[in-house]
């Protein structure tokens, strides 16, 4: 099941602008009249499909546009389509047509409108998957835990090129470990990094030339950090130093290694909302 969000351009606009639009923006591919969003890092995807016709001097305008996205999926998954979905109205000014259930109906399109049809259908959907299956195992953690990890992978470009010359910046990953979806990052050999706040952290080091990884959860994360001086407080925590403090030298050659390819790797869209589903399971005793 999927949302689906009409578009018209009246007038219509020529097709080489709306392509010009997309190409300005990062993560759209076009193929014909195809349009598809996928950002490599939050994993978050939707597509457009452009409806076009002829003018008077033959030139290809795009009268309408499709929009979709699919539901069963994480919050912030609408979150980010909002952004691109706001910024192409503000371009281009359409009409819309919203038929979902608590939708826009005819317009006009609001940022708030959309997030409420979409976030609606998004419970009514996964209602839907988990009255089908007894066994519904799909994986969930808080909303605030897959935004925050979400809100940090669509900034890692930027941030990377921030901090370039100072510090790694790594990007935030699913795993599950202990039975539990788990948000983890790995932390190269002790180096200077901006570590955002996440379950386990994959400490890095090099034996015999091979990458190897010791697992440590957050606690005891903070509580090495903590040893060495650095301001808790900060989100991501700042760890620039010059040279690798020892506690953290010594605690990341002692750590017991872990087979990482026995790690469970899960794929952000598939890990919905806590209070998603617990919403789906609610309407199903209504």
């Amino acid at each position: 099941m999927s949302y689906s969000l009409d578009l018209f351009f009246e007038p219509a606009a020529p097709r080489r602008r709306v392509l010009e639009h997309f190409a300005a923006r990062k993560y759209f591919k076009i193929d014909g009249d195809k349009v598809t969003y996928e950002h490599p890092d939050t994993e978050v995807y939707f597509f457009m499909r452009l409806r076009c016709a002829r003018n008077v001097l033959l030139q290809r305008m795009v009268a309408a546009a499709e929009f979709e996205i699919n539901y069963s999926r994480p919050s912030f998954f609408g979150l980010e389509a909002e952004r691109e979905l706001s910024a192409l109205v503000a371009a281009f000014q359409p009409r819309i047509d919203d038929p979902q259930m608590h939708g826009m109906g005819e317009g006009p399109y609001s940022g708030r409108g959309f997030l409420d049809g979409w976030n609606f259908g998004n419970v009514f959907s996964t209602r839907t998957v988990v009255s089908r299956l007894a066994d519904f195992g799909m994986a969930s953690m808080s909303g605030e835990a897959l935004r925050a990890a979400w809100a940090w992978n669509y900034q890692y470009p930027a941030r990377c090129d921030e901090f370039e010359r100072s510090a790694f910046v790594p990007a935030i990953f699913f795993h599950r470990i202990e039975g539990r979806p788990s948000r983890v990052v790995v932390w190269p050999r002790g180096m200077s990094i901006m570590l955002p706040r996440v379950d386990y952290v994959l400490l890095g080091r090099v034996i015999e030339g091979e990458k190897r990884y010791g697992m440590a959860p957050w606690p005891e994360v903070e509580h090495v950090v903590r040893r060495c001086g650095f301001d808790m407080t900060k989100d991501p925590l700042d760890l620039r130093y010059f040279r690798t403090p020892e506690p953290i030298v010594d605690w990341i050659v002692n750590k017991p290694l872990v087979d990482t390819k026995a790690l469970e790797r899960l794929p952000a869209y598939t890990i919905l909302d806590d209070e998603l589903l617990a919403a789906a399971r609610e309407s199903l005793d209504d």
